[in-house]
């Protein structure tokens, strides 16, 4: 028996052999491949006051795919070595920060085991990845040595709280698309963790244009979130973006008073519906504090996960299957992905071995 994991969808081949006694040889052989599908779910359970809750059985979980209840044929509560996609946004409006950004994912280094795998991507105008699965020490070298990507004509103005900036070097989408297409799941536990403020820029500060953007990009990202199995942790920056036209310098020597205010950004909601559809969750910081927190948070949830796996209903359509986890304790609330898209396997196969 041959089992292997592919995109979160565990494929288990059977090789029956059979051995065809009439105008064969006695050595020759049938193989027939039979292949099933299991569905791996990771899954994380909180309180009503937001702790993450263990000590859960098999028993106390049901999974629907659909509306349609499952049987659980697998369950595990046990940690695993971790596989974390390091995601750094080296763009403008990070770059006030990014030496905080970098001592919080020290700080992500070294809460990790031996065991623990990294890989490090970037991104702002292009993505870069940095490397394949390294050990921590390594990472932390490549981490050390990112710095933010030049901007010919920056436009930044330190006004109130967080860093109001106006670039045009984000760009987000290409970075989610290359983490679903290279990191799909072929480790049912792979997490992406994004350290940027979740802002895409790429298509500048024309509303027209950016609300384009989004119809594009924005549908093609959802649906590889939805193929891909990889949990995205987005550690947010909350900064002021500007979006629309940038002010006019004023000849007035005295306070300027805006009338109106922004109009409004077409990509708000976007990335929250994207992380929500893999299955992780935003954390938002401000202050170097926030950050350890929000760092903290995001390797509880991957230490404290449970894995429940089931065999769906055989389909022969692509189509996207909603799923929908319960514990049957009182008060407390699961969080997981939303659901995948199905493509059905070619169908069984008949080949001759030697």
């Amino acid at each position: 028996m041959e089992i292997w994991r592919s995109r979160g969808l565990i494929s288990i081949t059977l090789a029956i052999t059979c051995i065809i006694a009439a105008g064969f040889p006695t050595t020759a052989q049938d193989v027939i491949k039979v292949q099933t599908e299991l569905v791996n779910l990771n899954v994380v359970v909180r309180d009503h006051q937001g702790k993450r809750v263990s000590g859960l059985r098999k028993e106390d979980f049901e999974i629907f795919e659909d509306d349609s209840r499952q049987e659980i044929t697998h369950f595990s509560a046990e940690e695993v070595p971790l596989r974390l996609v390091l995601v750094f946004d080296l763009s403008l409006s990070m770059e006030a920060v990014l030496p905080t950004v970098k001592q919080g994912a020290f700080t992500l280094l070294g809460s990790l085991r031996d065991d623990d795998d990294v890989s490090v991507v970037a991104f702002a105008t292009d993505v870069h990845q940095f490397s394949g699965w390294i050990k921590k020490d390594r990472a932390r070298d490549i981490i050390d040595k990112l710095e933010a990507e030049p901007h010919p004509q920056p436009t930044t103005n330190l006004m109130g709280r967080g860093y109001r900036v106006g670039d045009a070097n984000t760009f987000l989408f290409e970075a989610f698309q290359h983490c679903f297409t290279h990191f799909e799941g072929s480790d049912d536990r792979v997490a992406i963790i994004m350290f940027t403020d979740l802002v895409d820029t790429a298509a500048g500060r024309d509303v027209r244009k950016v609300k384009q953007r989004v119809d594009e990009m924005g549908k093609e990202v959802m649906q590889q979130a939805q193929e891909s199995w990889g949990l995205v942790y987005p550690i947010r920056y909350k900064t002021e973006q500007i979006i629309g036209a940038l002010p006019k310098p004023s000849i007035f020597s005295g306070p300027v008073i805006h009338i109106g205010g922004p109009p409004p950004d077409p990509t708000k909601g976007v990335f929250e519906k994207i992380t929500a559809a893999s299955g992780g969750e935003i954390f938002d910081w401000t202050t170097s504090a926030d950050l350890l927190v929000a760092v903290g948070n995001v390797l509880a949830d991957l230490r404290s996960q449970y894995s429940l796996g089931y065999r769906p209903p055989a389909k022969d359509e692509t189509a996207f299957r909603h799923l929908k986890v319960r514990v049957k304790r009182p008060n407390l609330a699961v969080r997981t992905r939303e659901g995948y898209i199905h493509r059905p396997q070619s169908r069984p196969r008949r080949a001759t071995s030697p």
